[in-house]
């Protein structure tokens, strides 16, 4: 891989990542959450991935980029069914709202 391909997967990398920052950072909307937090850890799997290749031991990168992903899919599938809940028992998915609501307040 040339220089310019690894400078390009770190570049996607780091978008991957800052925009899943972003989301959560915003705060906004609980399936934003959901996904910044999904996009981390792409951003983080597909550098791990590029050290390993870097490091000339692609094997052992992908069988944890693997196990990665697929604790990844468990947890948001757990989030999913948590926001739906959460929607189903305040009538809303605003996060601010939900924690005023939760605290015995109004909005």
């Amino acid at each position: 891989m040339t220089d310019v391909a690894v400078l390009v997967n770190l570049l996607a990398a780091g978008a991957l990542f800052a925009v899943g920052l972003s989301c959560l950072i915003s705060k906004a909307h609980l399936v934003k959450l959901v996904i910044g937090v999904e996009l981390l850890g792409k951003g983080a799997s597909l550098v791990f991935v590029l050290g390993g290749y870097l490091a000339g031991d692609v094997g052992t990168s992908q069988a944890v980029v693997f196990t990665l992903i697929v604790i990844e899919a468990v947890v948001a599938a757990v989030a999913l069914a948590l926001v739906v809940l959460v929607k189903r028992t305040y009538l809303t998915l605003d996060a601010s709202a939900v924690a005023a609501k939760a605290r015995g307040g109004e909005p």
